[in-house]
């Protein structure tokens, strides 16, 4: 009796158990790196969600184990997702059943699909996958993409990556349906900055987000305190390519905006080349930009020198070389005034990007002052400096370089500057009266690079081009997408960008390996058990007897 209530309460336990844990879901991340847990702004961001939200996930259907994979961390994370709020639900869909209008659909939208080689039975088969979700809340749809681009032919290596970018690429696309566009970004112009058509790709792509506006500094001349005040409702100034000198109201004016608070993306030339004259008419010369910023840099603790890099790991020029009847001869040569800069890929900004190109280049020289710097963008060990002025022409084409003249090291391209800034006028007459100048920023953040065509589409017969593909060799950087994630950093207060940072390290099965030694593996499978089972069965029927025996005697 007392055994049968024993196990009466036992039964109880679990049932009482059971039914704990199917109200509680709970995990416990024993990863190093903590994959399995949810950062604090994901969290942050999810539970800033106040209406339903539903996901589509389109990675449903028969693909190869790798996108399985990438399959189930997306489903892992949407649990995750929906754990933290309840609004957020998720589907996961097969497109391919779906019949071709929907497939079309899905493009329109700009969700692009992916094909791959698949060898099943000795036959080539090419797969159609679409590596995408759509996050709706109402009418309003973001497509996220969950493969991050890379260079990299390794397919194991680009989806250990997306995996690394997927808390990221959702959280992301939760805080673009989330957030309303009431962040405002400034485009300055007045001092012959790049016009709207080598800016059309950039700004098409911010325009999602971010409210944009044109803002001209030509009228501080007229009303310098009304100019600065009505740039400050702007939380972010972009500077694209000036090419004509800041006097020092307009200097004051975007100085005293950083001191305010405001965000700045700088991208400028020390020296000014054009690379049109030098595709037309074979040469060009390179002089000092003189745009007198030098000083107001200074004060924020950098330097850009006015010289020229020069590169063996540069972009190539595509030149005319022969002519065959009516079609001309086209080769590619390297053109060492093109660095193929490298980001910083320890940080957000740079995470999981590739080459950027780079034109006519200036370095930057890093001072020393209390604002934090984070270099963001360099040049390869294998550098020149040319000083200017100076004549750049096509006659070096085709020559072999002298290695040992590029021995200048790996130069500075891109810096952000972050935490206490010291305005550069303080200690100064300032140019203009304004109530209560400031002097100085705690917390203030502005972004450097020293080449203006960085943020340049180019123009194929009057059409802008995205940004970072060249028309003539067809290649494409990463010039877009690092613009883009300076931009999210400047104004991202939730901190999502920082999960690009995450790091996922998976273990990838040897497919060279794995069929190596399949055979071994299929015996030991098919006969371990058996082996095993038997084995137990000997050892315990010897024990029975043993046992009896000992009983009889």
């Amino acid at each position: 009796m007392k055994k049968l209530k024993t196990f009466v309460w036992v039964v109880l336990g679990l049932i009482v158990l059971n039914l704990i844990v199917q109200n509680y879901d709970y995990k416990i991340d024993m990863t190093q790196n903590k994959r399995f847990t949810l950062s604090q702004a994901s969290i942050k961001t999810v539970k800033n969600i106040k209406q339903p939200v539903q996901v589509l996930v389109f990675l449903k259907g028969n693909f190869p184990s790798y996108f399985k994979r990438l399959a189930n961390e997306t489903k892992n994370l949407l649990d995750d997702f929906k754990q933290q709020n309840p609004k957020i639900d998720y589907v996961f869909i097969n497109p391919l059943k779906k019949g071709d209008e929907y497939l079309k659909g899905l493009i329109r939208k700009g969700l692009q699909p992916t094909q791959i080689s698949l060898q099943k039975e000795g036959k080539m088969e090419q797969l159609l996958i679409f590596p995408w979700v759509i996050i709706k809340q109402g009418n309003r749809e973001i497509p996220v993409s969950l493969l991050v681009n890379t260079y990299s032919k390794n397919l194991d290596d680009q989806i250990e990556k997306s995996i690394e970018n997927l808390e990221y690429a959702l959280a992301n696309g939760l805080n673009k349906l989330n957030t309303r566009k009431n962040k405002k970004i400034a485009i300055i112009k007045g001092n012959g900055e790049l016009d709207d058509l080598h800016l059309t790709d950039f700004l098409r792509s911010l325009h999602q987000k971010y409210l944009l506006a044109p803002f001209t500094l030509d009228s501080v001349a007229n009303n310098a305190p009304k100019t600065l005040k009505d740039l400050q409702q702007y939380d972010l100034a972009i500077v694209a390519k000036p090419t004509e000198r800041f006097n020092e109201k307009e200097k004051f004016v975007l100085d005293q905006f950083i001191m305010n608070g405001g965000r700045l993306l700088l991208l400028t030339d020390a020296v000014k080349a054009h690379k049109d004259t030098l595709m037309y008419h074979g040469k060009t010369y390179a002089l000092n930009s003189e745009l007198n910023l030098t000083d107001m840099l200074f004060s924020y603790g950098l330097r850009i020198n006015p010289v020229l890099v020069k590169d063996l790991i540069a972009a190539p020029v595509v030149l005319k070389v022969g002519q065959i009847g009516n079609r001309p001869q086209l080769k590619q040569f390297p053109w060492f005034y093109s660095p193929l800069a490298q980001p910083n890929k320890a940080h957000p900004i740079g995470k999981n990007l590739e080459m950027i190109l780079t034109d006519f280049v200036s370095p930057i020289e890093i001072l020393k002052n209390n604002t934090k710097k984070t270099i963001l963008l360099t040049s390869s060990p294998k550098t020149q400096l040319v000083g200017v002025p100076t004549e750049i022409n096509f006659d070096e084409i085709g020559k072999k370089p002298d290695i040992k003249q590029y021995n200048a090291g790996p130069q500075i391209f891109g810096v952000l500057l972050e935490g206490p800034i010291k305005s550069a006028y303080k200690h100064r007459i300032k140019p203009i009266k304004i109530p209560h100048p400031k002097d100085s920023i705690k917390d203030g953040a502005l972004i450097v690079f020293s080449d203006g065509d960085l943020i340049k589409n180019q123009v194929d017969r009057g059409k802008a081009l995205t940004l970072g593909y060249d028309k003539w060799s067809k290649l494409k950087y990463d010039n877009k997408q690092f613009l883009r994630n300076a931009i999210d950093y400047l104004m991202d207060k939730n901190g999502v960008i920082s999960l690009k940072n995450k790091i996922v390290k998976l273990n990838f099965l040897d497919d060279n390996k794995v069929l190596s030694e399949l055979t071994f593996w299929q015996w030991l499978n098919l006969l371990f058990p058996l082996i095993f089972i038997i084995s137990v069965g000997l050892i315990f029927n010897y024990w029975r007897k043993h046992k009896y025996a000992k009983n009889y005697q």
